[in-house]
């Protein structure tokens, strides 16, 4: 049988498509044109749904990271295979030698070496697309449409999760003024030390935290800076998080840090008592292996999106410090305090009209919507909707206070799991259009 008659037959119902091997070959062959076209992986991610086929088993099966995780996987193992400069790219009828080719990127435990079981079957993973929590994806950590980097043993399996990191902080920093620079690099290296520590409790290969190298990918981003280094301008810190694109581009080279530190310091500055000073002085000699591609950048940046570098949700160590952020933001605020200019006092606003009765939460939404509206971040046919959505998250987590309005530390804590346990509703980051999920997007402050 033919790869073609095979497809057909399957789309058909001839054949039952019931095995990781089946629904790899009909996804290969998806790709064939959706990886250069639309929304890439995530359009073939539809395609499969729409036919009830799905890579994972059980409590997996639907699994939108675990489908859509294949699917990049798949786009690397294209990649690898072909010839770009010719155009020479795989066929259909190519399949069983290319999966035996990239058997270890593609094989129904691949997955084990990239996420873990606990972070893959969380809800807001199972529902939003997220990056790998272990390692990152196959060839991620290099620019597209140049030569790919041999990453030094000492930048790990996971480069890009620190820049990454320290990308969404300093994003937040420029959007959220108001918190003291010296609050927002608390509150980042707290959370990433937790986050890595909790990770590490299961999965001991993950690299231990290490202030050193956390500070320094901070430094590079230009925290607490006017300038920026792949973090964006004020005004671009408002669009979504797409520090996989600037990886594409060639915006950010994740081995920076040769220009100051030994790859023998850098590895073992976890272990320090105290964060390392430098023990290199590069700056003027030391050449990065990469080149930005400029603007426009060719549609290197689109290609990046059609691969799956980016999730439609942040890491856990991303949610967690804008979680920890939003705290900070309301710490002690009561109703007559919140600025509805700011999401987090926003959602505390919502959190308190889920425990009024019918009557009064219709009146505080009525009037948190006029606010709202008036701050120009949503507009009168958007507001009212955002702030139902963001009851229908809430309401299940201020239950138990049963109708009365908790202490401030009780509200942190709960505030803070809401936004742990639902990072969509920061909305920093891209989600595909063809996803039927809400999309919490408030316009930039003016």
């Amino acid at each position: 049988m033919s790869a073609e008659e095979f497809l057909a037959d399957a789309e058909s119902g001839a054949v039952a498509v019931d095995c990781h091997d089946q629904v790899l070959q009909i996804a290969f062959m998806y790709l064939d044109e959706g990886l250069w076209d639309g929304n890439g992986v995530f359009d073939v991610v539809e395609k499969l749904h729409a036919r009830g086929w799905s890579f994972g088993k059980g409590e997996l099966r639907f699994n939108r990271t675990l489908d859509v995780f294949y699917l990049a996987q798949l786009a690397a193992a294209i990649y690898r295979s072909s010839d770009q400069l010719t155009g020479d790219f795989p066929s259909p009828s190519d399949f069983p030698s290319f999966y035996a080719a990239h058997a270890a990127l593609l094989n129904p435990e691949a997955w084990r070496a990239y996420y873990s079981p606990a972070f893959l079957t969380h809800p807001t993973t199972a529902r939003f697309y997220r990056l790998p929590n272990l390692q990152d994806l196959p060839d991620s950590s290099s620019p597209l449409a140049q030569p790919r980097q041999d990453l030094p043993s000492a930048a790990g399996t996971h480069a890009t999760k620190l820049p990454r990191w320290a990308h969404n902080v300093v994003r937040t920093s420029r959007r959220q003024p108001s918190l003291p620079l010296e609050t927002i690099t608390r509150l980042a290296l707290g959370t990433l030390e937790a986050t890595t520590s909790r990770l590490r409790a299961t999965h001991p290969s993950v690299k231990p935290y290490s202030e050193t190298q956390a500070r320094f990918w901070l430094e590079h981003m230009k925290l607490g800076s006017p300038e920026s280094s792949g973090s964006g301008t004020a005004k671009e810190a408002w669009r979504p998080n797409n520090f996989g694109v600037l990886i594409a581009q060639g915006g950010v080279d994740v081995l920076a840090w040769e220009a100051r530190y030994s790859a023998r310091l850098w590895e073992t500055s976890a272990v320090l008592g105290e964060v390392a000073k430098p023990d290199l002085d590069l700056d003027g000699a030391w050449v990065s292996g990469v080149e930005w591609c400029g603007e426009p950048d060719g549609g290197v940046g689109m290609q990046a999106w059609w691969r799956g570098w980016d999730g439609e949700v942040g890491s856990e160590e991303e949610v967690e410090f804008l979680a920890a952020v939003a705290v900070e933001e309301t710490a002690g605020l009561e109703a007559e305090g919140l600025d509805f200019a700011v999401r987090s006092h926003a959602v505390l606003g919502v959190m308190r009209a889920a425990v009024m009765d019918e009557v009064e939460r219709e009146l505080l939404l009525k009037e948190m919507e006029r606010r709202m509206v008036e701050t120009g971040r949503l507009g009168e046919d958007r507001a009212g909707k955002w702030l139902t959505e963001v009851l229908l998250v809430v309401e299940p987590y201020v239950k138990v206070w049963q109708g009365v309005w908790s202490g401030v530390e009780a509200r942190g804590q709960v505030l803070r799991r809401i936004l742990v346990e639902n990072g969509q509703l920061f909305a920093r980051w891209k989600v595909s259009p063809l996803l039927k999920e809400f999309d919490f997007e408030l316009g930039p402050r003016e």
